[in-house]
């Protein structure tokens, strides 16, 4: 797959990979809450959460074109890892702005924030894999943040931090699984 492929491919996955992150917003409630879809699915309303069921998608799509030439591209794997470093930062500031100025969560504006920041991500990769002249050095420091995101997401999922901003549901006032408006603790023995 040339340049020109990956990059079609990027625009039209935009409305896809948000049909994606919606569903993986109930996925763990469907999965009779599994710990291993937890690590991919939204397990409470906290941002984390929301941020990581748009990450996830993105994920897998950048892994698809990868495999299929993005490899053959020196500035695929920067560009992805920009790209997917761009979700959250995009995510917590237009919420955070929009939540000053507004007072409150706004579902409808919510929902557009999501796909804004997948096309965001998708806009930021696009331009990077066209634009940028990635050597060795750059190719193997993006190699070392995204292996962090992706431990981020899951250590994350399963062990927040205590933080009361990103992490922590807004409804429940917990934290991770444990945050999710169903969760029991198991008895102890």
């Amino acid at each position: 797959m040339d340049t020109g492929a990956v990059v079609s491919v990027s625009w039209w996955a935009i409305i896809p990979l948000i049909v994606v992150g919606s569903v993986l917003h109930f996925a763990y409630d469907w999965s009779g809450h599994n710990r291993v879809v937890a690590v991919f699915a939204a397990v409470n309303e906290s941002y984390w959460e929301h941020i990581k069921i748009a990450a996830w998608p993105t994920m897998v799509l950048y892994a698809a074109l990868f495999v299929l030439g993005g490899a053959s591209q020196p500035s695929f794997v920067p560009a992805a890892t920009v790209a997917l470093y761009s979700i959250p930062v995009t995510m917590i500031g237009v919420v955070f702005v929009y939540k000053a100025v507004a007072g409150r969560n706004v579902l409808w504006v919510d929902i557009a924030v999501f796909g804004l920041c997948i096309a965001l991500a998708q806009a930021i990769f696009v331009s990077l894999l066209n634009g940028l002249e990635a050597d060795v050095l750059v190719v193997v420091l993006s190699v070392f943040y995204l292996a962090g995101i992706v431990a981020a997401y899951v250590a994350f999922t399963l062990r927040p931090p205590a933080e009361p901003d990103v992490f922590i549901d807004p409804i429940t006032y917990r934290y991770g699984v444990e945050g999710h408006a169903d969760y029991e603790a198991a008895p102890e023995g």
